[in-house]
């Protein structure tokens, strides 16, 4: 009995590790992952039968039980999300969906953020305001390390069009690693205002508009309500993409309305 003990115990420390990991990556609930986990206790339980062997058999018996734990509390957890989904689509008055219309949302976030793979976005709640079309999403993409480990990055995102040309404005916050690529000519504007350019990185094909678009106005509204923030301006539309969970649906949405109000469509592209 004691070894079979020691084999459960064993087993569920280590599903509650691979868990934790999977938390820090920013995962809900990877299901190659649990269904690795399932598996394994699957095998473990039929050595343990076939040789009888109690430790496998604990093993095997622990790993099953912690496994779907593990699977249950991933279940929970996007129902969870879902459901502040939908409860964010009445109070703004938006039709909410779990999955995307169309790939259009997934190829422009990932345009802003221009890195990852496996892009995906869900929760997607739409509708009109003002004249304008709106969509409020969720968004990840997925780095892959080394050994076999993996991380996701996850976002809230706010789209609303506009009437705005084709040249694409991206501004997204200065980095160490962006402040190098800007000195290997990545192709950055700077748009001559010290606090600024220290701040954001801007990324546009025509240097002269990026700048008659970036005036006083907004330059001084994005230092103060930007940081933290990322704009992709242009195709028709202004998207705003912040980390998932420092703001919510309803804030983001108010800034983008609000960036939009400040920019000077008469010298938009």
């Amino acid at each position: 009995m004691l070894e079979f003990l020691v084999g459960a115990g064993a087993a569920v420390l280590f599903v509650l590790g691979v868990a934790w990991l999977v938390s820090l990556g920013g995962g809900e609930q990877p299901a190659y992952r649990s269904w690795a986990l399932f598996a394994g206790a699957l095998l473990m339980l039929f050595a343990g039968a076939s040789q009888q062997n109690p430790t496998l058999l604990g093993s095997g018996a622990g790993g099953l039980a912690a496994t779907c734990a593990f699977i249950w509390r991933g279940r929970r957890l996007i129902e969870r999300r879902n459901q502040e989904a939908r409860s964010a689509a009445t109070e703004l008055g938006l039709e909410y969906r779990q999955q995307p219309p169309s790939p259009e949302l997934e190829d422009l976030a990932g345009e802003l953020t221009s890195g990852g793979s496996r892009h995906k976005v869900q929760r997607v709640l739409s509708g009109r305001r003002d004249g304008r079309d709106i969509r409020v999403f969720d968004y990840y993409y997925v780095v892959y390390g080394a050994r076999g480990t993996t991380y996701q990055s996850n976002f809230t995102c706010a789209l609303i069009s506009t009437a705005l040309g084709n040249v694409t404005l991206k501004i997204t916050n200065e980095t160490v690693i962006t402040r190098i690529a800007a000195k290997l000519g990545a192709g950055d504007v700077a748009v001559g205002e010290p606090e600024f350019d220290r701040i954001f990185r801007v990324q546009c094909k025509d240097h002269t508009q990026a700048k008659e678009i970036l005036g006083p106005k907004v330059r001084s509204w994005l230092t103060e309500n930007g940081r933290g923030l990322s704009f992709l301006v242009g195709g028709g539309a202004i998207l705003a993409m912040a980390r998932q969970g420092t703001t919510s649906r309803a804030d983001l949405l108010g800034l983008v309305l609000r960036f939009a109000d400040l920019l000077p469509t008469d010298r938009l592209p």
